[in-house]
């Protein structure tokens, strides 16, 4: 171990893709030069204040308050199926929208979040929060629709701004042995703002049993807690001011120019392992408008809004104890990987097979299953919308996981995390589109079926390509350039 305070390098291949600076100013800088860690000796020695502001636990719990009072809520109107309309296909259209917005964003996230910085990003998605539950206040008291789809439009945009910074985030700041802990973290507070969603809806509907929409004051609630996301935003720290909890700096390869960004997200395009998760992120979260018609055509209001309790209070404690298995130092990272897509993967094909079984059962009948009139067969029919909701949050936790096993690299994370998301939003977009009519709601259940078919086998080739340990840099700009340099030598 010595004490270096390195300059600012560059290195810089025939491709010209990736300039790397560090901005060390005058700090003290430990460097450990068998795994590349750097360690802030100024921050260890700064205040306690100044050490938890700027270390990954608050910046975790930042970017789960920023999820508590924005997707958290659009998430509990959507956990009422339909967005708690009377109808969920205005509803579905408007989501199908804001991902197909959100999508054009997110694949280009990578470079516009390594260029305006990941605090910044969230503050631009943080103040359209208060859109999305004025879009349904509106439309539920007015029955004005083009602003609920202007609003999911333009939130559509602002969104993916969050999307790309909080998954950079997540995948780059801890280290990889806590990394399943701040993941769950994370995900908790998120469904936690689903949960008083979920209260306030519930509180407010009741005393509905039948079919139709929920009473619109509910809306303002949400709107209140939207309003506070810039806030939460704005206390982000600057990814290079952030710190882990042994005073390591986050891997961040220096800024380079928008053209060599674009070079390098062009290069992870390409690469085996973003398209091995294509069809797993497209499928991650394609249920949230299958499942989401299907508690809105078959119970009641009030059975809905139980259902925007109950569902994400259990996903709270699930994805802490899933969070403890993904840290667990005495199985290997590959092994952890197999076992958690055992533990989405089964359940959800049985869901699956009895939502099939559900819909045979239900006919050409129009139900509104409640708890308080048949509780068996509210129970029979609701128990795989709640186990395959619930499991998707694990599907989520997984793939993020994965994804950040093969490296720690702000800049990587963020390209990665982009083609990610783009991915994901892709899936919501297609969910939402087949749910937007009034054909046959069983096709989008054949189309979730094939869809976990196809994820199945990517899965597993993307498991057998989970190193033990991520680069510090990223690895996948990294390689052509190494093989750049090997080849000049060779012609020496």
């Amino acid at each position: 171990m010595t004490t270096t305070k390195p300059d600012d390098k560059a290195v810089d291949a025939d491709i010209n893709i990736r300039d790397i600076d560090y901005e060390q100013g005058n700090e003290a800088v430990e460097v450990d030069h068998d795994d590349g860690v750097e360690v802030d000796q100024a921050y260890l020695s700064a205040p306690r204040s100044t050490r938890f502001f700027r270390g990954t636990l608050f910046q975790m719990s930042m970017f789960g308050a920023l999820s508590f009072v924005g997707p958290a809520m659009t998430d509990a109107i959507s956990n009422l199926g339909g967005g708690g309309l009377s109808s969920p296909y205005l509803a579905n259209l408007a989501n199908s929208l804001n991902y197909a917005a959100s999508c054009v964003i997110t694949l280009f996230g990578g470079p516009l979040i390594n260029k305006m910085g990941i605090k910044w990003a969230c503050f631009i998605a943080a103040v359209s929060f208060p859109l999305d539950g004025s879009g349904y206040y509106v439309n539920a008291k007015f029955g004005v629709d083009w602003y609920l789809l202007f609003a999911r439009v333009i939130g559509g945009f602002t969104g993916g701004f969050l999307y790309v910074g909080e998954t950079t985030a997540m995948l780059s700041y801890p280290h990889v042995h806590e990394r399943g802990r701040y993941l769950a973290i994370w995900s908790a507070m998120r469904n936690s703002g689903s949960v008083i969603g979920g209260v306030i809806n519930f509180v407010n509907n009741y005393k509905l049993d039948s079919a139709g929409g929920i009473m619109w004051s509910t809306y303002l609630i949400f709107i209140g807690f939207e309003c506070t996301g810039v806030f939460w935003a704005l206390a982000l720290s600057r990814t290079k001011k952030v710190r882990r909890s042994d005073g390591s700096k986050v891997p961040y390869s220096g800024d380079i120019t928008w053209k060599k960004e674009f070079r390098a997200l062009y290069l992870h395009i390409q690469n085996k392992r973003t398209w091995l998760v294509f069809i797993p992120a497209f499928y991650s979260f394609f249920y949230g408008g299958v499942y989401g018609t299907y508690l809105s055509l078959h119970f009641s209001v009030r059975a809905r809004a139980l259902s925007s309790l109950i569902t994400p209070s259990a996903v709270i404690v699930m994805v802490m104890i899933y969070g403890m298995m993904l840290d667990n130092k005495k199985m290997t990272q590959r092994k952890k990987a197999w076992i958690a897509l055992g533990l989405w993967a089964i359940p959800q094909a049985a869901c699956l097979i009895w939502t099939g079984i559900e819909y045979g059962k239900f006919g050409s009948k129009d139900v509104a299953l409640d708890y308080a009139i048949d509780k068996q067969r509210w129970a029979e029919a609701y128990l795989p919308y709640f186990i395959f909701f619930t499991t998707g949050y694990w599907t989520q936790l997984s793939l993020y996981w994965i994804l950040g096993t093969f490296s720690s690299d702000v800049k990587s994370s963020s390209r990665t995390g982009g083609l990610f998301r783009a991915f994901e939003t892709a899936g919501q977009a297609v969910s939402y589109a087949i749910n937007s009519n009034s054909s046959d709601p069983k096709v989008p259940v054949y189309v979730l079926c094939a869809l976990w078919a196809i994820t199945m086998p990517c899965m597993v080739g993307l498991i057998r390509l989970v190193p033990e340990k991520p680069a510090s840099v990223d690895d996948v700009v990294e390689a052509p350039i190494e093989a750049v340099a090997k080849m000049e030598q060779d012609t020496i």
